[in-house]
Formats: structure tokens, sequence, C-alpha cells
């Protein structure tokens, strides 16, 4: 998806995206592994935020980025849906713990 993004990105402006990169490694961010949190801050809620604000602009109107963005919302809840499965079926919480430290100073 990502490599389709920047091939339609390079065929209709002109030139690629150099900000949007994609890491196999862990994110700098976060420290976790590149997989949505679930909170839904990660980088398809970002691009899904992006296309849909696109859209509203009249020189990107006509391209149907409100489709892409509905598309790519479908996959997010569908992956998400998968990774909770997995975490129930392994026996895993779906809530983040909360960290407190008690030596504040």
């Amino acid at each position: 998806m990502f490599k389709r993004l920047k091939e339609q990105a390079k065929l209709i402006w002109g030139e690629d995206l150099p900000c949007i990169s994609l890491a196999t490694g862990a994110s700098a961010m976060h420290k976790l592994r590149p997989q949505p949190s679930w909170d839904r801050t990660c980088t398809a809620a970002a691009a899904i935020g992006l296309l849909d604000e696109l859209q509203f602009l009249p020189e990107y109107s006509s391209f149907g980025l409100d489709k892409q963005a509905e598309a790519l919302e479908n996959a997010l809840v569908v992956l998400l849906e998968a990774l909770t499965a997995r975490r129930l079926r392994m026996g895993r919480s779906i809530t983040r713990r909360v960290r407190y430290s008690s030596n504040i100073c």
C-alpha cells in the first residue's frame, strides 16, 4: 500500500513524498513494533486524517481521496480486530497497563 501511495504521488504530482517513510524496525516514536496502537495514534490513522483533509481542498477533490481514506479506515479496523483476537487467543490483555513512577522529583 505504501509503495502504491508513493507511486501515485509521483504520477500525480511529479515528485516523491519525502515526508513519508516506512521503517521495519522498532518505532522511534513509541518504541513499539510497527503496528497500530490501541488508541489509533499510528501512521495509518494519520494517513486517514490527511486523506480526509486533502479531499476538501479544491485541487485534490477530484482524486477520490475520500474513497481511499474509507478503504484505509476499513483495513485498519480489520487489522485492529485481528490483533485483538490474536491477543485474546494468546491470553493477553487487550488494554495497556498504566505505569506509575513512585520516584517523582
